[in-house]
């Protein structure tokens, strides 16, 4: 089970803590009972679909389930922006501000397109062990995350062409 935590919790953390958009802790939490309950039916598992799939599903009703409890939307919480110490503080600052955009654009998605968004970008899944966590097909999730990709890039990319519309060059 060592090995198995060691493997995924990264992954699962990152999924759980965008998700729901809380706390670190709160993630750890959720992760740590995500793994119990794998424990607890680890004789139930079949390999006729992969251990990530299994692990993503029960992750993902499990997020739903706290969703639901708590009955509201994701809470818009920082995301680890990456920056290290090397950074000057100017770019340290603009990857922050970069951060804070996706994570908010990310928060914004309906519910499905999220999910998919963050299984394959942060979980690491296949279009194939997506379907499977959601009961759809691998022409589904494309069509989801081309939707999804769309909304982020045209939320993220949105500004006012002030220099097209007043005529002026820059």
């Amino acid at each position: 089970m060592a090995e198995l935590v060691g493997r995924w919790e990264r992954p699962l953390l990152g999924f759980v803590y965008r998700f729901l958009g809380c706390s670190g802790d709160d993630a750890r939490d959720l992760a740590q009972e995500v793994f119990l309950r794998l424990w607890r039916r680890r004789r139930k598992w079949r390999p006729t679909a992969g251990f990530s799939t299994w692990l993503f599903t029960i992750a993902g009703n499990l997020c739903r389930n706290r969703k639901r409890d708590l009955g509201r939307r994701p809470a818009l919480v920082p995301l680890e922006d990456g920056a290290d110490d090397s950074q000057d503080p100017l770019s340290r600052a603009e990857s922050a501000q970069m951060a804070r955009k996706v994570r908010d654009a990310i928060a914004l998605l309906p519910e499905t397109q999220r999910e998919a968004v963050l299984l394959r970008h942060f979980g690491g899944l296949s279009y194939r062990e997506i379907a499977e966590i959601s009961g759809s097909t691998p022409a589904a999730v494309d069509s989801m995350l081309v939707r999804a990709r769309r909304t982020l890039a045209k939320r993220l990319c949105d500004k006012p062409q002030e220099s097209e519309e007043s005529g002026v060059e820059p």
